[in-house]
This record gives C-alpha cells, sequence and structure tokens, in this order.
C-alpha cells in the first residue's frame, strides 16, 4: 500500500512543477514586457504605460496558473510567492500613475517591482531539490 501511496505523491510533485513552470513561463514574458519600457541606444523603449498594461496582464495570467502547483509539499514556496503578486502589481500601478523621469529612476523603479517577486527563483530551487 505504501508502494501506491509514494507514486501518488509523486505523480502530484510532477504536476505540481509543471505547473510551476507555467506560471515561471509566465513571470518571464510579464517581466520581459515590462522591461521593454527600458530605453537602450538602439530603441526609445516602449511606452510606459503600455509596458505594465502588459506586465499587469502577466500578472493575472501568472495568479490565474498558481493554484495548479499549490499542495501540501509545496505550500511554504507557494505561499512566498503568491504574496509579493500584490506588492509588485501596486508598485507598477503606483510607476504608471506617477511615472519616473530619467534613465536612471525609471530602472530604479523598475527593479522596486520586479524585486519582490525574485521569490520564484527560490521557489524554483526548492521544487528541483524535491
Amino acid at each position: 500500500m505504501a508502494l501506491f501511496r509514494r507514486r501518488s505523491d509523486d505523480r502530484a510533485l510532477t504536476v505540481a512543477r509543471e505547473a510551476f513552470r507555467r506560471c515561471a513561463s509566465e513571470l518571464d514574458a510579464a517581466q520581459r514586457a515590462l522591461l521593454a519600457a527600458v530605453p537602450t541606444a538602439r530603441n526609445g523603449g516602449a511606452p510606459l504605460d503600455e509596458a505594465i498594461d502588459r506586465y499587469l496582464d502577466g500578472l493575472d495570467r501568472l495568479e490565474a496558473n498558481m493554484g495548479g502547483w499549490r499542495i501540501e509539499q509545496t505550500e511554504d514556496a507557494w505561499k512566498d510567492c503568491f504574496r509579493p503578486l500584490g506588492e509588485s502589481r501596486a508598485l507598477a500601478l503606483k510607476i504608471k500613475g506617477s511615472p519616473p523621469e530619467g534613465f536612471e529612476a525609471l530602472n530604479a523603479r523598475l527593479v522596486d517591482v520586479i524585486a519582490p517577486l525574485e521569490q520564484f527563483a527560490y521557489a524554483a530551487l526548492s521544487l528541483r531539490r524535491r
């Protein structure tokens, strides 16, 4: 009987890992959309409002997929990742309401938006070890 229980747990963890990968992919796309607002030598950058809207849409898709990797074995990591989504969203909206002036200020504010989501990197490491 324990053998079957173990296989069930492994299957659940496999499904959770795959769901986490989808979330990580959504997070990557959202962050890229936001960072597209940063001008480069060859590109003036995307309009900030549009970049923030695409970022927020990406967070919505990410949040919609979060339940797929919420199982007992991942609960702590899941909570650590879910909590900062609201903080990041609020910071993005704050920038949209009061855009920074200048390259350095924009970069600093965008880093502030993305930084809380660093928890996803820690969760990825945790899931690999399981």
